[in-house]
């Protein structure tokens, strides 16, 4: 009877703690809903417009952890393309004076960073000021600051600037002292997603393929830091072998940055910039704040180019947010395609790729797309590898970036083995009655026979060769080029342009540019942005009521800041690598930035 009324009493309380959930999530929906219905945030006149980034997805509202009430409260973290329009606007707008950069932009990857660079260049041709400031150079934050008309560091700080890398993690060691064996079937000798499972090192292969990129992208880097602070790539080249950045004055004398200031100081000098005398207060806004005030989403219309976003790794079915779920995205392009409005389609593909599959499920409806006479262009983001370049192959035309990473065309399958890990170390044996020879195949408690081998490395092989056909067809390339080109091989944008992975560089616009004149609808044309986004306290209620995802939006962010965004990254690519059910086409690494 006590345990009958403990069961009850703890189910009541489960019950009532779940509705005083409820009650306060639903008052936080009312309260942001009255809040949204009020006027628009205003600009006031001799504003500095300030540059704050965790995060930066694609398209706005598209960040797997982003706070789920930030919509309802106006702060919905905005997408590179709407802070680049922001920004564009903010250049001609009389009450922004100048921008502060003053913050680490957390979680931002080199390329999705050099067209938030190349936008401040372009503001300061409005003749408006640019202030950096920060007790702490992070790498990737020097980057950003070494843009502006004066670079400060605050007092003991550092600057972090020391050249790119890669740390990639190997599971082997403690996968064979847990009991675990993961049989591997990969196409092609730089295909290297798998060396973490198999491997305690860094294969020559890999090594040679990071090593490039990497240099290309840190060429990339030098040239446009050296045209910001007028110095000599080679000086800077020095400075980061040398560490200078963490030599304080020598950091100034070296060209590095302008000085080292207590913030007072750069409160001072903002005043000064914007004319207020020291007692007045003064006037920031947001990057997203300036968006609610001045612009509003695409949203489309007659001869519309729609700007269909793929960020995140390719999965199977709708996904999440900041994922490629093939249902969801094979939906979206039949809708284009139905929609008489939209006359051209640009895929801009962030992605480092994931399951096979779902990635011809996609290729299919982009076909689909261009069967019905609707050209379709690429935009490559930061990167699109691996699924990210199957998906991008059956465009008409394809832009990247020189710092993209693109290229990887390969296949991985992983089958793990746990007989050692059940038998010896938990004691737990399995024994098989069959009908047939293989009823009991492909179990993890047992050693693949030599025939299940035989057929799970058919199917990769198999896989692999499509994937050869689909860029072969694409690029409108001989097979056996493209599997020189292949073998797993990751190249940077550079690369890929000399040997007609890509057509051209160009950003989005450029992208956009060229799906209107393939449609030869002048220059008269609107543009959308897809997937609709759902605001994200609407998906946090639906995954608080209950997902099995493991992009769980609610955890994402629990996990996401107790590591940090770079830790994350990482423990993000170790959970994807020892989940994988199915053949992949997936980057291997996390790039330090």
């Amino acid at each position: 009877m006590s345990n009958f009324l403990k069961i009850l009493l703890g189910s009541c309380l489960g019950t009532v703690l779940a509705l005083v959930v409820l009650v306060l999530i639903g008052s936080a929906i009312v309260s942001g809903l009255a809040a949204s219905a009020e006027e628009k945030p205003s600009v006031s006149a001799n504003s500095i417009l300030t540059v704050q980034l965790d995060g930066l997805p694609e398209l706005t509202g598209n960040l797997s952890d982003a706070d789920p009430f930030a919509s309802l409260k106006g702060e919905e973290p905005l997408g590179l393309h709407d802070v680049l329009r922001a920004m564009e606007a903010a250049a001609d707008d009389d009450d922004i004076k100048g921008i502060y950069l003053g913050n680490e932009p957390a979680g931002v990857s080199f390329t999705t960073l050099r067209s938030l660079r190349q936008a401040v260049v372009k503001f300061k041709e409005s003749g408006k000021f640019v202030v950096a400031y920060s007790p702490f150079y992070t790498q990737s934050a020097y980057y950003l600051a070494s843009v502006a008309d004066e670079v400060y560091l605050g007092p003991l700080g550092v600057v972090d600037f020391r050249g790119l890398g890669t740390q990639i993690p190997f599971l082997k060691n403690a996968l064979d002292q847990a009991g675990i064996r993961f049989e591997i079937f990969y196409a092609g000798d730089y295909k290297s997603a798998t060396e973490t499972l198999r491997r305690t090192s860094i294969s020559p292969e890999n090594r040679e393929q990071t090593k490039e990129f990497l240099g290309d992208l840190f060429g990339v880097m030098l040239e446009d830091i050296s045209q910001s602070r007028g110095m000599d790539p080679a000086a800077l080249y020095q400075a980061a072998n040398e560490m200078t950045g963490w030599k304080e004055e020598e950091a100034v004398q070296a060209g590095l940055i302008d000085g080292i200031r207590h913030r007072t100081e750069i409160d001072e000098l903002l005043h000064d910039k914007v004319g207020f005398d020291d007692d007045e207060k003064l006037k920031t806004i947001s990057l997203d704040r300036y968006f609610a005030a001045r612009l509003e989403k695409l949203e489309g219309g007659d001869d519309e180019v729609a700007v269909l976003v793929a960020e995140g790794s390719i999965v199977d079915g709708p996904g999440s947010l900041g994922s490629i779920g093939d249902k969801k995205y094979v939906n979206e392009i039949e809708k284009l395609t139905e929609d008489d409005d939209v006359k051209a389609v640009v895929l801009r593909v962030n992605s480092g790729g994931g399951s096979a599959s779902s990635s011809e499920n996609i290729w299919y409806a982009i076909e689909q797309l261009k069967a019905a006479g609707k050209p379709v262009v690429v935009s490559m983001g930061d990167y699109a590898a691996s699924g990210g370049y199957y998906i991008a192959a059956a465009a008409d035309s394809i832009f990247a970036e020189p710092t993209s990473i693109t290229g990887s065309i390969g296949v991985f399958l992983t089958f793990p083995i746990v007989k050692e890990l059940m038998e010896d170390k938990i004691g737990i044996n399995f024994d098989t009655v069959n009908t047939a020879r293989n009823a009991n195949a492909f179990s993890p408690f047992q050693d693949l026979t030599e025939e299940e081998k035989q057929l799970l490395n058919q199917r990769t092989q198999s896989i692999y060769q499509t994937f050869l056909q689909r860029v072969a067809d694409g690029r409108n390339l001989p097979i056996e080029q493209v599997r020189e080109l292949a073998g797993g091989r990751v190249y940077s944008g550079l690369r890929a342009r000399e040997i007609g992975l890509i057509d051209d560089f160009g950003n989005l616009q450029d992208a956009i540019a060229s799906a209107a004149r393939l449609a030869d609808i002048g220059d008269d044309f609107e543009v959308a942005h897809y997937p609709r986004t759902k605001p994200a306290w609407e998906v946090f209620l639906e995954e608080f009521m209950g997902s099995d995802s493991d992009d769980n939006q609610v955890v994402t962010k629990m996990v996401k800041s107790q590591l940090g965004a770079k830790n994350y990254e990482t423990f993000r690519l170790l959970r994807d690598m020892t989940h994988m059910q199915e053949p992949q086409a997936r980057l291997p690494m996390v790039i330090t930035f």
